[in-house]
């Protein structure tokens, strides 16, 4: 290598050495905060600017293989303010977690995500409850102890949780103690009676795991996704609901007034189907533009799938799943206001051409704003003469001159 060479290398380092060096302290910082903690510590030996800057960084995220020793060395070398704390690991002993959130306590935190994967859940302990300014909270597979005298979250706005249990508390109160909370996801959770969420701010709910019964007080409620999973067949109408009304239906789809979209999976339309199915529901979702519903074709499913429709005047976006061709045979469903503004129709899980064909031939003659019919392609592929479907799909009259047929994978492939 000549010594123009070897000077443009010096000059290049130099040049980006003083470029480092002279980067303004909060662009830095907003460099360091996007980054896993291990690597935002090896930004230390970029410059001397660099070396300490990490130490200031208000979010703090912890990936990858995490020792305690390294999260203790971490925290006990941080200035500043701590806003944010993300650790995902396999493990941690109650101890140390109890020992971190104190830490946590005591420096504003208002975002905390746990993530544990163990076979014994971790055991997150009521020191949680002394982060008193948290306001997204996530924990994942863990035990969460609450202390007798719950004082509640005052300022949470978000609350998840994934296959957690609750000790000493239900999360009925758990929620009642959060009174700014506006988004709530459960998943693989149990409840073994009545799931009650009283949040008079909640705005979004998710929920995947079971329940007997369910009650609602959620007047500002926009979006829900309920999904019960490995329920009884027929367990519904075993139970009695829990305010002695005979109709779930009427108690549960009344309480979602302000709803704007609404995913229902097939064994919670059971639940609903169960008791008395009222022709007409007290309210009208005038707000509910996108309504994904699961059902296995029974009749009494059909018959709740119908009750929603008729009172969802403004449904945009419909996305069906129905291994059945009654939902379409039934007559009254052709006089459904819900059809005149249906934008866009997926289709899946049909038996057999028949069933789609009736379907598509439904839809596509009786919906004036339709824009897309997306139909499953693994529905398709197991059909016997495909490439015949598609054809007699393609000539079937349609309603809106903008209507056209896509294809998607529900499996991905």
């Amino acid at each position: 290598m000549d010594s123009c060479q070897r000077q443009n290398r010096c000059g290049d380092f130099e040049l980006n050495s003083d470029f480092l060096s002279n980067m303004p302290s909060e662009i830095i910082t907003k460099i360091l905060v996007k980054l896993p903690i291990d690597e935002a510590v090896r930004t230390s030996i970029l410059s001397s600017k660099w070396k300490y800057s990490w130490i200031l960084i208000p979010d703090l995220v912890f990936r990858g293989v995490i020792t305690e020793s390294t999260v203790d060395k971490v925290l006990l070398v941080h200035q500043g303010p701590i806003l944010k704390f993300e650790l995902d690991c396999p493990h941690a002993s109650k101890k140390a977690i109890n020992r971190w959130l104190l830490n946590l306590s005591q420096n504003d935190l208002k975002d905390l995500s746990l993530c544990f994967d163990s076979p014994t859940r971790c055991k997150v302990p009521m020191s949680l409850f002394s982060c008193h300014k948290l306001e997204h909270l996530e924990l994942y597979v863990c035990s969460i102890y609450a202390p007798q005298y719950f004082q509640g979250l005052k300022l949470l706005q978000t609350l998840k949780l994934c296959s957690c249990d609750l000790v000493g508390i239900t999360i009925e109160k758990f929620v009642l103690g959060c009174p700014l909370l506006e988004t709530l996801e459960l998943f693989h959770f149990g409840e073994r009676g009545c799931l009650t969420i009283r949040a008079p701010n909640l705005k979004r709910l998710v929920f995947t795991g079971t329940f007997t019964d369910l009650l609602l007080e959620t007047p500002k409620l926009i979006s829900a996704s309920i999904f019960l999973n490995n329920m009884p067949p027929g367990y519904p109408d075993s139970i009695p609901a829990n305010d002695g009304c005979e109709s779930k239906l009427l108690r549960t789809i009344s309480a979602l007034s302000n709803i704007e979209e609404l995913k229902i999976g097939s064994q919670f339309c059971e639940y609903l189907a169960s008791g008395t199915i009222p022709e007409k529901l007290p309210v009208t979702f005038h707000h509910l533009k996108k309504l994904l519903i699961h059902l296995d074709g029974g009749s009494k499913e059909v018959n709740t799938a119908l009750c929603i429709f008729r009172n969802a005047p403004n449904l945009k976006k419909l996305c069906l799943t129905v291994p059945s061709q009654i939902i379409w045979e039934e007559e009254r469903i052709t006089s459904i206001s819900f059809l005149k503004q249906l934008e866009v129709v997926e289709v899946c899980a049909f038996e057999d051409a028949v069933s789609i064909l009736a379907f598509a031939k439904f839809i596509l003659g009786t919906a004036p704003q339709l824009q897309k019919l997306v139909i499953d392609k693994d529905d398709i592929n197991e059909l016997d003469d495909g490439m015949g479907f598609v054809m007699n799909l393609a000539s079937l009259p349609r309603l809106s001159s903008k209507a056209v047929i896509e294809f998607y994978c529900s499996s991905g492939n």
